[in-house]
């Protein structure tokens, strides 16, 4: 009986932390809907928020992902590293990235491997 009451109390912690992590919401602001639209094609959102990461972090794991075959623009590229630097990244922030276009960050992404 015991064990089966702790078993209980363990899946049924297991599931209200999954339900946390799976209801979590991205904070608003330009550039959500490309993220959700690109990077949510492979895996949930509880991934992209784990873990704050400053701005050129970012631009390494979207690099990693579009070397991957996550599918974003060169504009679209920009809007998710300015989107995640600013929405889920640490309280100090590097100076905005210039220029890297998703072509860039494939042939980085794919030199990283």
């Amino acid at each position: 009986m015991k064990l089966t009451r702790i078993a209980f109390l363990a899946a049924l912690s297991a599931m209200a932390s999954g339900q946390l992590a799976h209801g979590q919401d991205l904070p608003e602001g330009q550039g959500k809907a490309v993220l959700q639209t690109a990077c949510t094609q492979c895996h949930g959102v509880d991934v992209i928020m784990r873990q704050p990461r400053s701005r050129d972090e970012w631009m390494e794991v979207v690099a990693r992902m579009v070397g991957s075959g996550a599918q974003l623009s060169d504009d679209d590229y920009n809007t998710v590293i300015e989107y995640l630097a600013a929405h889920l990244g640490p309280a100090s922030q590097t100076p905005p990235a210039t220029g890297r276009s998703s072509a860039a960050a494939a042939q980085l992404g794919k030199r990283e491997k």
